[in-house]
């Protein structure tokens, strides 16, 4: 692979920006793509529209590819306007795109919303004698799991209004929860002074190396959510009231039935592994317990949870590329090429800088273009990882791209983690090997135990309050602060145990996770790739690289099929109650490993 620089990198990969060009040549061409693509919804409308009862297999095939062609150039000139804005929020023509694609999105969506609700409207036969055409074999899976949503689907009429009043119902509470929770500064003083601490820059302190800081971060935190306990509490019961309502309209009996059919799960599947999990949270108590004794302390308090344990070296950027390059070779020299794209090709941006937002993604752009990733690279192990993350989200982007349509491109949510995480593993496994410092190691492997535990456990935790959190406002009880608070204390106190002590003001722990406010039941998707994952490289470590092959076939068949017959190639059978044995065996070898020091 031949990705090497013309000149190092500076500190905090200084100059690492993408070049977006390929994508769209400026703002006001992206403007004349979306009125274009708009033109092209609106005339797919006036030439499709009431024709299924009667469209024949090839005109429907053409039908499909056009909508997949105006799928890849809205996508693309979507993409192009949010990643400008996304390394430049304070420019007021980055705004100005982004607010115009949205608004182009929603229109383009209106127009060809008929095609997927007259698709779920056919009778069974005749939806199936189509989507058995050859003409259309590309493309149906998608087809087929359109019809899964037939039963809970209104009419046009019925579900336009549904869209209509999103902005004033649904959407007005979230956007009241995130002003309120984006906003809320508490002042704190972490060592240099008393300052106006939010909520992410509190959270942070949880890793802060001084016992006493991570503490009184924490407290401070609830400090500050208290007041604003109640707010929040109602916009969570009102979404919650009309989540319910509407699954009653559409006919849905459990509250998980949408999210699990979008993830194209079973629901029985996702009790199992939540089971489980919960079977296994003694796993994560005996690594707590041991954490104890590393930090010199009889118990953990929660404010210790992810105290840190050693500390990784500096790695600049172009360290972090060739371990990337070194780590994703010895799987696949395919893999390690897909990763040389992005350098490139100039499809990274790495370096932190005004304006840019934060954290890190990979954005798929569209089938027919090439993904880009954003991160802020700041010289720290940790990075390493996050580079290897959302590199492994671009190879399965690139991968799917090469055999799939626009309509199969995608996974749901709970195969999307698959294979950044087992990317993240590839890496992590190289520098084990080849990192000599134990202090960097030692922070590895803490680290990639405490992640684990985080996705896996955690998440599996909020789930479950979730769960009762719907059941009780269902059975007519208004989700007050207090009532979540006792949930929450409720499903945490069970996964800790007696391996950490928990604070009072704990109980506000609901209140300002987004996910619950924006997508119910979105975390357990986390944990099924994760323990998957996990299952994975298992696989991987006793075949070695005859595994390769499977798993690139894997990445290549996007969403084409359904999880659990994408995955049985691969050793994975959803329907064996054992098939999450894999998983746990690998975090228990990890805390071994951690535990060993």
């Amino acid at each position: 692979m031949t990705t090497t620089h013309t000149a190092p990198t500076g500190p905090n990969a200084e100059g690492v920006h993408w070049d977006l060009s390929s994508l769209v040549a400026d703002a006001d061409t992206a403007r004349t793509e979306l009125a274009d693509g708009l033109e092209r919804a609106r005339a797919f409308q006036e030439r499709y529209r009431g024709t299924l009862e009667s469209i024949a297999p090839a005109d429907l095939a053409t039908a499909l590819a056009e909508l997949a062609s105006i799928d890849n150039l809205l996508s693309r000139v979507g993409s192009y306007a949010h990643l400008r804005e996304s390394v430049d929020v304070t420019s007021e023509e980055n705004r100005d795109l982004s607010t115009a694609m949205d608004q182009g999105m929603v229109e383009a969506s209106n127009a060809l919303r008929f095609f997927d609700l007259e698709w779920m409207a056919l009778p069974d036969e005749r939806a199936g004698e189509l989507a058995a055409a050859p003409e259309v074999a590309a493309d149906r899976h998608h087809l087929e799991t359109l019809r899964v949503f037939a039963p809970y689907t209104l009419s046009e009429p019925e579900e336009r209004m549904l869209a209509e009043r999103e902005p004033a119902a649904g959407s007005a509470w979230q956007t009241l929860f995130s002003r309120i929770t984006s906003t809320l500064e508490v002042p704190f003083d972490a060592g240099e002074g008393t300052q106006a601490h939010t909520i992410d820059r509190l959270l942070a302190h949880v890793r802060n190396t001084d016992r006493a800081v991570r503490k009184g971060a924490m407290l401070a935190l609830y400090g500050g959510l208290e007041p604003q306990a109640d707010t929040l509490a109602h916009c969570y019961d009102t979404l919650v009231g009309d989540r319910l309502a509407i699954d009653r309209l559409r006919g849905h009996g459990d509250p998980m039935d949408r999210t699990h059919l979008r993830n194209e799960l079973d629901g029985a599947v996702v009790n199992r592994m939540m089971d489980a999990v919960e079977a296994h949270y003694g796993l994560a108590q005996r690594w707590f317990r041991a954490k104890a004794g590393i930090l010199g302390l009889e118990r953990l308090e929660l404010w210790d949870q992810y105290a840190p344990i050693g500390s990784g070296r500096k790695v600049d950027f172009d360290e972090a590329r060739n371990l990337i390059d070194v780590s994703f070779g010895r799987f696949s020299s395919r893999i390690s090429d897909i990763a040389g794209g992005f350098f490139a090709e100039h499809r990274v941006d790495a370096e932190p800088r005004s304006g840019k937002r934060g954290g890190a993604f990979c954005a798929s752009v569209a089938q027919d273009a090439s993904p880009f990733v954003l991160m802020n690279f700041t010289d720290k192990m940790d990075d390493v990882m996050t580079l290897a993350h959302e590199l492994g989200h671009g190879m399965h982007f690139v991968l799917s791209a090469s055999r799939q349509t626009a309509l199969t491109f995608h996974t749901g949510l709970a195969l999307a983690e698959v294979p950044s995480t087992f990317a993240e593993l590839l890496a992590f496994d190289h520098l084990m090997e080849q990192e000599t410092d134990p202090a960097t190691r030692r922070a590895l492997t803490c680290e990639r135990v405490e992640g684990s535990f985080a996705t896996v456990f955690r998440q599996t935790v909020l789930a479950r309050y979730e769960q009762r959190a719907y059941a009780m406002r269902a059975e007519g009880q208004t989700l007050t602060s207090q009532r979540l608070g006792d949930i929450w204390w409720d499903r945490n106190a069970a996964y800790y145990g007696d391996s950490i002590d928990l604070p009072e003001g704990y109980r506000l722990g609901w209140s300002y996770i987004p996910h619950f406010i924006s997508t119910r039941f979105y975390t357990y998707a986390y944990v099924f790739a994760h323990l998957v994952t996990l299952a994975l490289y298992a696989r991987y470590r006793e075949r070695g690289a005859e595994f390769a092959d499977g798993y690139l076939e894997f990445l290549s068949a996007g969403g084409s099929a359904a999880p659990a017959d994408l995955l049985r190639p691969l050793g994975v059978d959803l329907d064996d109650p054992e098939v999450w044995s894999l998983g746990f065996a690998e975090m228990e070898r990890m805390v071994e490993i951690a535990e060993a020091g």
